[in-house]
């Protein structure tokens, strides 16, 4: 199984808790034994989330992903986070002047792109994504693919 983004994550959580909590108390215990049985399917398995595009786009966002990482940890599963960054990376770009451009929807990335990259991607994203999830209760360790050559 596969979560594809805290957006979609989240409505889940929203949608669910809606149904959960009507007047009609067959649909709750109906509701809350299927959600167990998926969690508990679930319970010790390693799952990868992708959080990139919309989902990265306001701190309430942000907020609501590492809670629901948080939530998910505590539920047991294991949750590993990849993680994009284009917009951090075009503004950082655009900061210190490194002119980048894009063919076919793909960054074309000279040298001094890619530095500004990592340094966004590993010394801000990734730890603004590890802090939060610290912060919403759960355990985070931040790594690049740079990292012990992975």
């Amino acid at each position: 199984p596969s979560i594809s983004s805290s957006s979609s994550l989240h409505q889940k959580s929203v949608s669910t808790s809606t149904s959960l909590f009507s007047s009609d108390s067959s649909s709750f215990a109906e509701n809350a034994i299927t959600i167990a049985s998926s969690i508990s399917s679930l319970k010790g398995q390693t799952i990868v989330v992708k959080y990139g595009g919309n989902a990265m786009t306001t701190p309430e966002l942000a907020t609501l992903f590492c809670q629901d990482v948080a939530t998910l940890q505590k539920l047991g599963l294991r949750i590993v986070v990849v993680h994009g960054g284009g917009p951090m990376i075009n503004a950082m770009l655009e900061k210190v002047g490194v002119e980048s451009r894009f063919e076919g929807g793909m960054r074309v990335s000279t040298e001094e792109v890619v530095d500004v990259a990592a340094m966004v991607l590993s010394g801000t994203v990734n730890k603004n994504i590890s802090s939060g999830i610290s912060q919403a209760g759960g355990r985070a360790l931040g790594l690049s693919g740079r990292d012990d050559a992975l």
